[in-house]
């Protein structure tokens, strides 16, 4: 591979558990892992980001997450939209990825939104 026998292997969020899975199953490879934001995938992470633990940091974004899904199925969130996702209504579908992709995009940072930051020191 373009002439190198090892390289850095390096990956943030989702992208560090595939650097770790990759320099474990290729230890040979890697010459040096550089992780950042570490998400390994486990039930307790994915119940976290999904279920409960991030909702309380952003509860207007989760509100907007919830939307989609009937009360009656927010004990699963990530069933209840897999079913969405999956299923044959196109709407439910568009309407599921489109709130999925939201939360997760206004959910990747834990920096203030810049309408609601103010400089330090600075009171109303």
């Amino acid at each position: 591979m373009a002439g190198f026998d090892k390289w850095l292997v390096f990956g943030g969020s989702w992208g560090s558990t595939l650097a770790l899975a990759y320099s474990e199953t290729h230890p040979e490879r890697v010459s040096e892992l550089v992780v950042r934001g570490i998400y390994t995938l486990t039930r307790a992470e994915l119940e976290w980001y999904y279920q409960f633990g991030v909702s309380e940091m952003f509860p207007d974004k989760w509100e907007r997450f919830l939307a989609p899904i009937p009360e009656a199925e927010r004990g699963d969130m990530m069933a209840a939209y897999r079913k969405r996702l999956v299923g044959s209504d196109r709407q439910a579908q568009v309407q599921a990825a489109l709130a999925w992709s939201l939360w997760e995009g206004e959910t990747i940072t834990l920096l203030p939104e810049p309408e609601t930051s103010k400089p330090f020191g600075q009171d109303d």
